[in-house]
């Protein structure tokens, strides 16, 4: 039992004793440097998963020794990572005067970056705030990296304390302390090959923006969106589009990296789909080239989100782009035994893009420890492709534009057989049309003298068809307030209104006939004829029995052969007693009665004058009239007429409301107003119908 107690103790001693040499850092002497000097290597690096860790417990080394993390290198590579990381390092100046230098710390990418100099009683002395989670106006130093000035006093210790956060990038954590005058050369002559680079990017935009609205070709559109989202990538990944482009906005300084590393990959694909045109046979190739597509599109959503798909999506774009890369060279290889041949230039833009890639990835994860491959290989790749990429696109216009000189001289010179071939054919033409020309002159003469006699035809039939209707004159002896509008579409018209006087009644009626101009004239009429019959030779009385017995003879009259005949008519009739009793019955058409400002509508049986599948007996409706009443009969021609400020037609309603309106007037006021309207609605429009109204005052 005593011999395990001791044992116990020893191996807890042990413990300490390791845990006091393990963490003891030397002060690493700042009071002269050259240039710069990366600090990163002497660090103490602790991984804070759960962020649980505060600045005491760093200080104080209270964390586990587990989550201690090796540092080998001036830049430590972390991986894509979501945890929060600690470094410590002492530094001394020694010299009897005070220092100021930029410390540059992390990467543009990174969500937090803070930094707190202690002096050596742990107290801080300075701190720093910032990162991609803060605008860009909170910096210390309005740079794209994460620079801070800090001042060392003379004979003094420090203990720089650097916390950094990522959203699942690749976190690297240098810390590089410059003398300010260093630090402003490098960051000068930087700007001036990334003026370089990105004025590539430009020239590129601008120059490949004019062809391709000259040529009004899809390609170059793809093209120059592809190179237009991969310069504002490289400008995010640089932090430069973070310090000029949008500042105040951290959301998208922090989602930016990943939506414009998916959208610059989608163009591409569409952009180098449509330069190779891979051919049919290659079904397989292109089935699993969609799927990339769509795997793009779903990390450009993901790239949106936030916790862990967004952390996710930094791998998965990653690792999409290595491959889509390398597909690109395996579908030149296919063309290439299929026998298309792709440009030159092609296949070296995606070789150097590969070899930029490649290089990039292995130095920034440490295989290949190099710090300027790890900031600018996928610059150099880029750059060169960019390059190629537009060689081959100026090869493809100016084979475009030999392609337009070699078709224009083909048309050339088939414009020119064809102008030899129009020339015969013109001579040989010229002397048909000659003779074509005087049959034409004489047909026309014939057809003139004919087309004559017919209008002399149709003018005299108006004459006879004017005879039959009713008179103003006898109208306004039989209706002392009453008005007719009558507006043929054509010369005659298929419209009529008939009135007639028997035994003490007045019948009058508004008929509609089938079709306009001449054969509506004519059923027009026959209708006149027939309703004269109806109480001449009939005496009918009743408004009813009239419309069975015209019914009878119209379909008597037009069907007499073997020939069937649908014509007919829609007719409004009353019979008044010329007291207060009036009488209606209508084929179709309504009778309007206006009494009391109130317009009331009575239909009529909905069957026409003529041939008809089911026919019914007509039904008289009887009114007792009251002194300032007033009747409408009226044809549809009226209500159906297109106008107005959009073409439609004026309607029912409309009517009835213009009837409505002018209903206190005189009847030639009524009448006027209603023409004037009709004519405003109708504009410049044709007339479709014959127009027919009757109005009576009583």
């Amino acid at each position: 039992m005593n011999l395990l107690k001791t044992k116990s103790t020893l191996t807890l001693l042990l413990l300490v004793i390791l845990h006091a040499t393990s963490y003891s850092q030397e002060f690493i002497e700042i009071g002269s440097i050259q240039e710069s000097m990366h600090l990163a290597k002497k660090s103490i690096l602790v991984e804070d998963k759960d962020g649980a860790y505060s600045l005491n417990d760093i200080i104080n080394e209270k964390y586990e020794a587990s989550h201690i993390k090796e540092v080998h290198n001036d830049i430590p590579y972390i991986d894509f990572t979501s945890s929060t990381y600690w470094m410590k390092i002492p530094v001394q100046n020694s010299s009897s005067t005070a220092v100021k230098y930029y410390i540059e710390v992390a990467r543009p990418l990174t969500n937090k970056v803070n930094l707190i100099v202690l002096d050596e009683f742990n107290k801080p002395v300075q701190e720093f705030k910032t990162g991609d989670d803060f605008q860009f106006n909170q910096r210390p130093l309005k740079h794209k990296n994460f620079v801070f000035p800090v001042e060392f006093q003379a004979n003094s210790k420090y203990k720089l304390v650097v916390q950094a956060t990522s959203d699942g990038e690749i976190l690297k954590l240098p810390v590089k302390l410059w003398q300010i005058e260093a630090f402003t050369q490098f960051t000068t002559i930087e700007n001036f090959f990334l003026g370089l680079y990105y004025g590539l990017f430009l020239l590129v935009i601008v120059f490949f923006t004019f062809f391709g609205i000259a040529l009004r070709q899809r390609l170059y559109v793809y093209f120059v969106t592809y190179v237009f989202f991969l310069g504002l990538f490289q400008l995010s990944l640089d932090g430069l589009a973070y310090q000029y482009l949008w500042p105040q906005l951290p959301w998208l300084g922090n989602h930016a990296i990943l939506i414009l590393a998916a959208v610059s990959l989608l163009s591409m694909l569409l952009y180098v789909r449509k330069f190779l045109e891979f051919a049919d046979e290659h079904r397989t190739y292109n089935k699993i080239y969609s799927i990339f597509i769509g795997l793009t599109i779903l990390g450009l959503a993901l790239s949106f989100s936030s916790g862990t798909p967004y952390a996710i999506t930094f791998p998965f774009l990653n690792g999409l782009s290595f491959i889509v890369v390398f597909y690109f060279l395996y579908g030149i290889v296919l063309r290439a035994k299929s026998g298309q041949k792709t440009e030159f230039p092609i296949v070296m833009a995606f070789i150097f893009l590969c070899l930029g890639a490649i290089f990039f990835i292995l130095s920034n994860v440490n295989i290949i420890n190099n710090e300027f491959l790890a900031a600018n290989a996928l610059k150099v790749g880029s750059a060169i492709e960019v390059t190629f990429l537009s060689i081959a696109m100026a090869s493809r216009y100016r084979q475009t534009q030999v392609e337009k000189i070699e078709a224009q001289q083909k048309a050339f010179e088939a414009l020119e057989e064809v102008n030899k071939l129009k020339n015969e054919q013109t001579e040989r033409l010229e002397k048909l049309v000659a003779e074509r020309t005087q049959e034409i002159v004489e047909k026309n003469d014939i057809l003139s003298s004919q087309n004559h006699e017919i209008i002399n035809s149709i003018n005299y039939a108006k004459r006879l068809q004017d005879a039959i209707l009713p008179s103003e004159k006898s109208m306004k002896q039989l209706f002392k307030d009453s008005f007719v509008i009558y507006k043929p579409k054509d010369i005659v018209s298929g419209d009529f209104y008939w009135i007639e006087e028997m035994d003490d009644n007045l019948f009058f009626a508004v008929a509609d006939c089938t079709g306009h101009g001449v054969p509506g004239a004519m059923v027009s009429v026959l209708g006149n004829n027939s309703l004269n019959r109806c109480i001449n030779e009939f005496k009918l009385r009743d408004p009813a029995e009239i419309l069975d017995k015209l019914t009878e003879l119209i379909e008597n009259t037009l069907n007499k052969n073997a020939t069937s005949v649908s014509d007919g008519m829609d007719i409004t009739l009353c019979v008044w007693d010329k007291k207060s009793k009036l009488q209606f019955a209508g084929a179709n058409n309504p009778l309007y009665l206006i009494r009391n400002g109130e317009l009331i509508e009575t239909k009529g049986d909905k069957q026409p004058i003529g041939k008809f599948f089911k026919r019914e007996p007509f039904t008289t409706h009887e009114f007792e009239l009251k002194a300032g009443d007033s009747i409408s009969l009226f044809s549809d021609g009226y209500a159906d007429q297109f106008g107005g400020p959009k073409g439609k037609k004026l309607k029912y309603a409309s009517f009835k409301n213009y009837l409505l309106e002018l209903n206190d007037k005189d009847s030639n006021s009524i009448k006027s107003e209603l023409s004037e309207r009709f004519e405003a609605w109708k504009r410049e429009l044709e007339q479709i119908d014959d127009v027919c109204i009757m109005h009576v005052k009583f």
